[in-house]
């Protein structure tokens, strides 16, 4: 294990109080930032679909500010920040309760 000065070791505890003191806050506005961008991301998917469906439709929507391409990025974007947002909601989870028995194993 390595050695962690009593200066480091402070800011750690001091992170730990944060972290327990707001966690249902946190993880709160996360489940709603999730939501966002899960409905983003099927919002944009339909509109990339539709497009490459249609090329009138795709003809104004590369005419637009978001191009058909422009779509397709941002439900990826979506969908990145959603697998982000449920990972930093889990590790505050652990980091409170400490790890579910299922990732101690595995």
């Amino acid at each position: 294990m390595g050695y962690i000065d009593s200066g480091m070791e402070k800011e750690v505890a001091r992170y730990h109080a944060v972290v327990v003191e707001h966690e249902t806050i946190i993880r709160t506005a996360l489940q709603v930032y999730v939501e966002r961008m899960e409905e983003g991301a099927k919002e944009a998917q339909a509109a990339y679909e539709a497009g490459q469906a249609n090329p009138d439709v795709k003809a104004a929507q590369d005419k637009s500010y978001v191009t058909n391409f422009g779509y397709k990025h941002l439900a990826e974007m979506c969908r990145q920040s959603v697998a982000s947002a449920r990972k930093a909601s889990d590790d505050i989870l652990n980091a409170v309760l400490g790890p579910d028995e299922d990732d101690k194993q595995g």
